[in-house]
């Protein structure tokens, strides 16, 4: 909506449909609790769950058209929800809450998301990879049932990592 920062900021006051009752924020912890879960459901492609049952953004959002908005949306109600400290149902990945702080994200953060992954990745960061891996600069991911090659770098599928270069 078009509120202003000041509106946003008045007492919130939530009233269900039909449902007689004050709200001296029960109703409004509930309401937090009720959209955040539903918002997070996979249906809407913009989130997923990893193994430790943080969220995160679901890499292929774009397959729905107007994720964009409903970003923007997801922003304001975690504002809102921030602002009126008011819980919601989910942990994010320690990376999204570094992006909200404009913090820098690490190596590390990639254990809370995956952490066989982190294990690989740092594993070749501390240890000598002179023939052992063929890798290069690039990855492949399924994007619903389809391979696609990603450059990390330009030029990035025809360079090799080396450990000059890891």
């Amino acid at each position: 909506t078009n509120k202003s920062t000041a509106e946003l900021k008045k007492h919130l006051k939530i009233k269900f449909d039909n449902e007689i009752g004050l709200d001296y924020g029960g109703v409004a912890r509930e309401w937090f609790f009720l959209l955040s879960n539903e918002i997070f459901s996979p249906q809407y492609s913009l989130f997923e769950i990893n193994q430790n049952y943080t969220i995160q953004i679901f890499p292929h959002s774009s397959i729905n058209e107007n994720h964009l908005t409903y970003f923007k949306f997801v922003g304001r109600l975690l504002a809102l929800a921030i602002f009126h400290a008011k819980l919601i149902d989910g942990y994010f990945i320690p990376a999204f809450y570094k992006a909200l702080l404009d913090r820098p994200v690490t190596l590390g953060d990639l254990e809370a998301v995956d952490p066989d992954y982190y294990k690989s990745l740092k594993w070749m960061v501390e240890n000598d990879i002179t023939d052992i891996l063929d890798l290069t600069f690039s990855v492949e991911l399924s994007k619903f049932g389809e391979l696609e090659q990603i450059e990390l770098k330009s030029g990035g599928k025809d360079l090799l990592v080396t450990n000059e270069n890891k």
